[in-house]
């Protein structure tokens, strides 16, 4: 027999009989179905493009593509290429450097 802390009552239950006062209280507005994670396609936004006001998101990306605007957000950012260091150039800088310091 295998028993659990309640925090409704503080006492100890059997997991299989489990008083049903002791039960947590149940949202009315929720259901005990499982539902999975949905987002949502409303939306209450002013475009930067064109000033308007669009309720679904679907219509404000479909303005964007129809004026060649880019949307970004959450894509990777592509690598930044760093220039070759030229190691002969800066060599030849500090010897020129030294030769003139010690002179």
């Amino acid at each position: 027999m295998r028993e659990r802390y309640c925090r409704v009552c503080g006492g100890w239950h059997a997991l299989d009989q489990w008083p049903q006062n002791c039960l947590p209280a149940q949202n009315a507005a929720q259901s005990d179905l499982p539902a999975p994670h949905f987002v949502s396609d409303s939306i209450d936004i002013q475009s930067m493009h064109d000033g308007k006001h669009y309720t679904s998101k679907a219509r404000l990306r479909s303005a964007y593509r129809a004026a060649g605007v880019v949307e970004i957000g959450n894509e990777k950012p592509q690598p930044i290429e760093k220039p070759k260091t030229d190691r002969t150039a800066i060599r030849n800088e500090l010897r020129r450097v030294h030769a003139e310091y010690n002179a």
